[in-house]
């Protein structure tokens, strides 16, 4: 298998458009995740998106690239780690995201707003990094 680079650029163009509706809502925190269960829902819909997309480009480099097909989230983030696709920082940064994302979708154990309002912050963060390194990877591919 071959790895798709439209298909990545056009998940990331999707990303992209997920980051800026996150971002509208940046000055959001735990307090008014409690009180506007609307915004909350926003914050959480849009946190699952992300991580559905960042999962997507993840197993599909693994799996095309390197062959490898990870059981959990958690292990795909360790594999890019591992075949330097990202770095150690992003990955320290981005893991716990698979379990994270999994709490939203299925709730649970409930919902921590705390943990939610603490997630969406990173993930404003660290979200358009993980976009930067893997389009700087998708690069090095076309030189190698």
């Amino acid at each position: 298998m071959v790895v798709k680079r439209t298909t990545i650029i056009e998940r990331l163009k999707e990303f992209d458009e997920i980051l800026a509706e996150l971002n509208k809502y940046r000055m959001v925190n735990e307090t008014a995740l409690r009180q506007d269960l609307s915004q909350r829902w926003i914050i959480e819909r849009g946190l699952i998106a992300a991580a559905e997309i960042i999962f997507d480009i993840t197993d599909h480099i693994l799996a095309a690239h390197y062959g490898i097909y990870p059981e959990t989230y958690e292990d795909s983030l360790e594999k890019l780690k591992e075949n330097k696709v990202i770095s150690v920082s992003l990955y320290s940064q981005l893991r716990g995201l698979g379990g994270f994302r999994n709490i939203l979708v299925h709730r649970y154990l409930g919902i921590d707003i705390a943990n939610v309002a603490q997630n969406y912050q990173k993930g404003l963060r660290t979200f358009p990094q993980f976009a930067q390194e893997i389009l700087a990877w998708l690069d090095s591919q076309r030189t190698a």
